[in-house]
């Protein structure tokens, strides 16, 4: 009896083992109807999905992550998502690791960093780029990291205010542009003074490509061609299908959530094996 209880008391403290040394076995890029895509130096891969590809009508992936792959001029792969209306040139995906600690699954950081296609390093460089928009997530599940700083940029200005930095290369005797990090302009301040274009844009870039404050009117231009940096939640119905380490996928010919599994099979929940046994235990 004794040795019966060893035996199993053994048994259960290897368990968790079992599972973590599993998870790291189970190879989370074997999805037969999900294949994986490089453009230029970018790999498209889940929740991303590339446009125009044979899943194209079976989306692999977020709807709305769709990614155009087009060549510029010098026949280069330059990888693209839309956000609203406007276009972002895809600088980096980090996709993090799925991390099994039983009975539970941690997930590292996913982000992704944008430049505004405009302002990119893959069309003609413009010494001075005006920066035409707000961005637009609408209600794709992405989230600004705190990497971020948020700039309001106004154009053709009478004066600055103390402030506002003036952007020289926007600037004129007469007619003013400048740059203010949000939240700046003091409490009752109004713009109605210094005549101000009426559209103001929120520029958001990465904290760490701006210098000195003082600077900040010439150093913008070059945070912009730095980027932006967002994160991306799951979705709501995704959530069972990839604690079964699925993809979430949905149809868009009959509207539909799809659980795509590493075996190749497709079901409208979880996956089944060690999949479905470590999603038992999460939940």
């Amino acid at each position: 009896m004794s040795d019966l209880f060893h035996s199993l008391s053994l048994s259960l403290l290897l368990l968790p083992f079992f599972f973590i040394s599993m998870a790291a076995q189970f190879n989370y890029s074997i999805y037969p109807s999900c294949p994986s895509y490089n453009c230029g130096n970018i790999n498209i891969s889940y929740p991303f999905w590339r446009i125009g590809s044979e899943t194209s009508t079976r989306f692999c992936g977020y709807p709305g992550f769709g990614i155009n792959c087009s060549k510029d001029g010098d026949q280069q792969d330059i990888p693209t998502i839309n956000l609203g209306n406007d276009s972002y040139y895809i600088q980096n995906i980090f996709y993090g690791d799925q991390i099994l600690e039983f009975p539970y699954i941690l997930y590292e950081p996913k982000t992704i960093v944008l430049v505004d296609y405009d302002v990119s390093a893959t069309v003609p460089i413009v010494d001075c780029p005006m920066v035409r928009h707000n961005i637009s997530i609408g209600t794709l599940p992405f989230l600004f990291t705190d990497q971020n700083v948020n700039l309001r940029v106004h154009f053709n200005c009478t004066g600055v205010p103390p402030f506002a930095h003036e952007i020289p290369c926007l600037s004129s005797a007469s007619s003013k542009s400048c740059v203010n990090k949000v939240n700046s302009e003091p409490a009752n301040f109004s713009w109605d003074e210094y005549s101000c274009d009426d559209d103001a844009v929120v520029a958001t870039v990465l904290d760490h490509e701006l210098g000195p404050e003082r600077l900040l009117g010439i150093e913008f231009i070059e945070a912009l061609r730095g980027g932006f940096e967002l994160a991306w939640e799951r979705m709501g119905n995704c959530k069972k299908c990839e604690t079964s380490f699925g993809r979430c996928g949905y149809n868009s010919n009959t509207t539909e959530f799809m659980c795509f599994c590493s075996g190749g099979t497709t079901t409208l929940g979880h996956c089944e094996g060690l999949g479905a046994t470590i999603y038992a235990h999460v939940m």
